[in-house]
């Protein structure tokens, strides 16, 4: 199992010239976390040590993702539900590693907030819309895994680059390049949000997506971004903030 996942991974990260580039954009960021893992600030040390186990999480959900579609088939509800739990759990999952490495390394404002229920309150109603919306966009275009995992990292992009920032009072138009170039962290990052529910799924989307007769108008990457009308709520009350 764990050969198979290596041998996907490097699939994945060499498939192409264009995924070759990536995986030097990866490779240069994976370095920055090494040197924020041995670095003094805490925070960027949880960062990086909590963007790792994420990625980790989705390395072995997909070494073992078989066994585990075996079971969900004989989950009794309906293939919507089950995407929206599944990619729900998964972003419980991502919010409790960060929460946690917050913890043992004494870092501040990693996690939304210090006491877990409430980081909870304040993040899950984004998760749930996006993977509802990420359940609608799913099942009108096919997208490939390696699409969805860039997407998804650009709704992390959205979430914490942007709207956390600018929540945070750092937004800028000196702190958006840093943050761009940030890209490869959020798609680890969200990935095991976006890749569980998604495969699992895979048979039971591509069916209902066949069943549907709409007519696609929208090219399917702009379409893609739909997700993102979820962190609407947020950006309103940021500006609220500064009134």
């Amino acid at each position: 199992m764990i050969k198979n996942g290596l041998h996907d991974l490097k699939q994945f990260l060499l498939g192409s010239k264009k995924r070759i580039l990536f995986s030097i954009w990866l490779l240069v960021i994976i370095f920055i976390c090494l040197m924020w893992v041995i670095g003094e600030n805490v925070n960027d040390r949880t960062v990086s040590i909590s963007t790792l186990f994420s990625g980790l999480s989705t390395f072995v959900f997909w070494c073992y993702r078989k066994k585990i579609a075996s079971i969900i088939k004989r989950w009794n509800a309906t293939p919507r539900t089950k995407f929206i739990l599944i990619g729900s759990f998964g972003a419980v999952w991502v919010e409790f590693i960060f929460w946690v490495f917050e913890k043992i390394f004494g870092a501040v404002g990693v996690a939304a907030s210090p006491n877990f229920i409430l980081d909870l309150i304040a993040t899950m109603p984004w998760y749930i819309l996006m993977i509802v919306l990420l359940w609608r966009i799913e099942t009108r275009y096919k997208y490939t895994f390696t699409e969805l995992l860039l997407l998804g990292g650009v709704y992390e992009l959205g979430a914490d680059g942007f709207i956390g920032s600018f929540l945070g009072g750092t937004l800028s138009l000196g702190t958006i390049p840093p943050i761009l170039f940030l890209i490869p962290l959020f798609v680890v990052v969200y990935s095991f949000m976006i890749l569980p529910c998604s495969s699992l799924l895979e048979e039971e989307i591509d069916g209902i997506r066949q069943e549907k007769v709409t007519k696609r108008r929208i090219n399917k990457y702009i379409y893609g971004l739909l997700p993102l009308i979820g962190l609407i709520p947020y950006f309103i009350l940021g500006i609220l903030t500064l009134i």
